[in-house]
């Protein structure tokens, strides 16, 4: 559920259709996912899940994956 969610968020950002993204696309230019894509995406999250993200992990996620397991452990808390 939350990886839907999610993909579904970044989708609308990058305006892409979901079948483009899956948990293993990287966040980079490469994929179309700039910085301010990532930031974007990041309030979503918060507002979604209501769920404070550390701007320090942030850097640390490398794909859709990553950001999928740090909003579980959120939730989990």
């Amino acid at each position: 559920m939350t990886l839907d969610i999610i993909i579904s968020l970044l989708c609308e950002i990058i305006s892409t259709s979901e079948n483009n993204l899956s948990r293993k696309t990287p966040l980079t230019p490469e994929y179309d996912i700039e910085p301010i894509d990532i930031a974007k995406l990041m309030i979503e999250i918060e507002k979604r899940f209501e769920v404070t993200i550390h701007d320090e992990d942030v850097h640390t996620f490398q794909t859709v994956n990553d950001v999928v397991k740090y909003v579980d452990t959120l939730i989990a808390e």
